[in-house]
């Protein structure tokens, strides 16, 4: 049984809390929090001892692993002891505001011979998976269309945590706290693109961090996408497009996922016999998407589940350190060229972000509307 602990026990730390109570390979084994009162509650919850320093979790010996569910500034540091003192970890997402850091997280994890996960849970998503599916039928890469708009969040959000708000805390907006999701499902399904053009911007919040971006990307194939990704939409939703040289897949909301396939494009402009051929000469199927009300905490659940058998099977978890920080970097790639105003290729350079990234952390890179 892999005993695990929890580090920072308020918001999506209640939600680990459940799942390591309910997945049969893992027992909850420890809490900590700096706040004590809280630390304090949810040790007497679930009747296993509380810390408010993590240094005297990693030293107790109660613990196998730890889950990091701190503000992302925190992630790094708390990892690294984690990894010094040899457990396993879970860190949520983003890994760190730095994918420099993401990396170098993924290099001790190696050298420590410990499980490095991050808590991209939406790769279990029942909608991705058929988006991921589908695409493998359409072809090559052709265009992409990414809307992720449905994450509006009020004022209120940034007030009732404060931390929300900071670069330094948070490590951005929208696109390293909420639509992170769907970056990270577009890299698992075309991979990562090479170049980005990104703008980036506070629109109606009074934060630090961007409510509003959009971005053009490539990819080495020469297709071309598009990216729109917003906390300021109150009747904002989610698409995802993509067109194959063999067909196009459309997810709509995550759940409404359909694909057409058809000849390649370029036979089909070369031969096609009509002038103006029938809208309807292509066929849609709709996938079928299980659903389920709690998908949520089933996500989780698998998550959990995968974290387990990563150590037990001794091999790297699904979403490790360096597959999590994929959509870190994209993020960051393009917040450098919002800030430069200049095309950004990806990868990017090692120490290329993290000047950029202190800069906004100073107040001397400021976007705003």
């Amino acid at each position: 049984m892999l005993r695990v602990g929890v580090i920072g026990v308020n918001g999506i730390g209640q939600a680990h809390l459940w799942a390591l109570r309910t997945v049969d390979a893992t027992t909850l084994s420890a809490v900590c929090d700096i706040d004590e009162p809280r630390a304090a509650k949810a040790a007497g919850d679930f009747d296993v001892p509380s810390f408010t320093d993590p240094s005297a979790l990693f030293a107790s010996g109660a613990v196998d692993a730890v889950v990091v569910a701190t503000p992302a500034g925190t992630h790094a540091d708390l990892a690294r002891r984690a990894l010094a003192a040899g457990l396993h970890v879970y860190c949520e997402k983003p890994i760190t505001p730095t994918c420099d850091e993401g990396y170098e997280l993924g290099e001790l994890a190696r050298a420590a011979g410990r499980v490095f996960q991050v808590g991209l849970q939406f790769r279990y998503h029942a909608g991705y998976g058929a988006l991921r599916e589908a695409a493998a039928r359409i072809g090559a890469l052709r265009r992409v269309s990414l809307i992720a708009t449905n994450w509006f969040r009020p004022q209120q959000y940034f007030r009732a945590s404060p931390w929300r708000a900071t670069w330094r805390m948070a490590g951005g907006g929208v696109l390293m706290n909420q639509a992170v999701h769907q970056l990270d499902a577009l890299i698992a399904t075309v991979g990562m693109p090479v170049r980005v053009r990104g703008d980036v911007r506070r629109a109606h919040h009074e934060a630090e961090v961007e409510d509003d971006a959009i971005a053009q990307l490539e990819w080495a194939n020469g297709a071309r996408g598009v990216l729109v990704a917003s906390l300021t939409e109150p009747a904002g939703g989610e698409r995802i497009e993509l067109v194959g040289e063999r067909g196009t897949v459309v997810l709509r909301d995550g759940y409404d996922v359909r694909v057409a396939t058809h000849d390649p494009i370029d036979r089909l402009v070369a031969e096609s016999p009509d002038e103006f051929p029938a809208a309807d000469a292509v066929q849609w199927e709709t996938c079928d998407v299980p659903r389920a009300r709690s998908e949520e905490f089933d996500m989780m659940l698998a998550a959990h589940r995968e974290f387990a058998a990563a150590i037990a099977e001794h091999r790297a978890a699904w979403v490790d350190a360096d597959e999590g920080t994929k959509s870190v970097e994209l993020a960051n790639a393009i917040y450098l060229s919002a800030l430069t105003g200049e095309p950004v290729g990806v990868p990017l350079a090692a120490g290329s972000y993290p000047p950029a990234f202190e800069a906004l952390v100073a107040g001397r890179s400021i976007l705003r509307l």
